[in-house]
Order: structure tokens, then sequence, then C-alpha cells
């Protein structure tokens, strides 16, 4: 479960590395999204190279409070992937992005707390495990803001599961034979 939550939060910087302007009511914000890092913990387990690619064009919609603080974001995944590939087996699954919603409260400041939620298919590895599918929610402490004003959040907690979320071990199993 710790690397579904990694995961999401590697996801989730991935959707709010974008800009902003001056406080407004909402705004919306295109990001287009293509990256791609080894993950050394998966290469280890499997034996072999392992990448996840994230490609996406999100549309996030920020609403700030009369303050200018965010209070809210959504984000929507238009036609975004997450790849799961072995350039040394040539073996490669993907799955779509999910959307997911951020609450900051009465605005985001630096040791507020921030609740975000993430609905739907999580992964899928076909025939080697049952998809994680669901809705998993996240409370955090907002320790930032990035360049543009982007609240910054790291998950302290799962607070609500509901759906199929195999464990993490199972996960690990099912993509190490997917790539093997």
């Amino acid at each position: 479960m710790r690397r579904l939550v990694v995961l999401l939060g590697l996801v989730a910087l991935a959707f709010v590395a974008a800009t902003t302007g001056s406080a407004a009511q909402g705004k919306q914000i295109s990001i287009d999204i293509n990256d791609s890092f080894q993950d050394p913990d998966l290469s280890a387990e499997c034996g072999v190279d392992v990448f996840i690619d994230f490609v996406a064009h999100l549309q996030v919609t920020l609403v700030y409070n009369q303050s200018g603080l965010v209070v809210r974001e959504i984000d929507h995944a238009g036609n975004g992937r997450v790849t799961y590939r072995s350039p040394d087996t040539g073996k490669s699954f993907s799955f779509p992005f999910q959307p997911s919603q951020w609450d900051y409260g009465s605005g985001a400041v630096i040791g507020s707390t921030a609740t975000f939620q993430f609905v739907g298919l999580f992964g899928h590895a076909t025939g080697f495990i049952d998809s994680d599918a669901g809705l998993v929610r996240i409370v955090g402490v907002v320790t930032g803001f990035d360049e543009f004003g982007i609240p910054l959040v790291e998950g302290t907690e799962i607070i609500a599961e509901h759906g199929n979320l195999n464990s993490g071990e199972d996960i690990t199993a099912a993509i190490c034979a997917a790539l093997t």
C-alpha cells in the first residue's frame, strides 16, 4: 500500500506542476506531462530495469478564496496513461490516469491540512492481478509551494479506502510477472 501512496503522490506532484496567475475565483490550467523514470525498487525486485512513464494532457482547475489562497483543486487527466515497461524484456502494460480532487480547507498555507482523493482505476496488469480500483482518500500537510505558487502536499495518512485494493507485495509481484 505504501508503494501505491508513493506512486499516487508522484502523480499528484506531476499534476500540480503548472503556472498560476494572480488570485481569482477559479482558474483553468493546461499541463502536458511526458515524464519517464526508472524505479530502482521495482528494478531490484524484478531483476530487470523497470521504467514508469506518465503521459497526459491535464486540465487543472484551481479555486481561490477572497484572500487569494487556493482552497480547491480538481485535476482531470484527459487521455492520460501510466505505463510500466522493461527495455530488457520489451514488455509493458498501461492503464489510464484518474482524476484527483484536492481540498485545502480555508486556504493552503505551509502547515495547513489538505485532503485529496483519487477515484477510479489505480492499476491494471491484465492477467496477473485483479485491477486496483475504487476510492483512496488521503490527508496530508502543505509543505510548501512550487515556483508557480501551487501547494505541495505530503500525504500523511490514508483515511478512506473503498473498492479492490491489493497489497503492495501482490502489486509488485504482478508488475514483475507482467514485465519478465
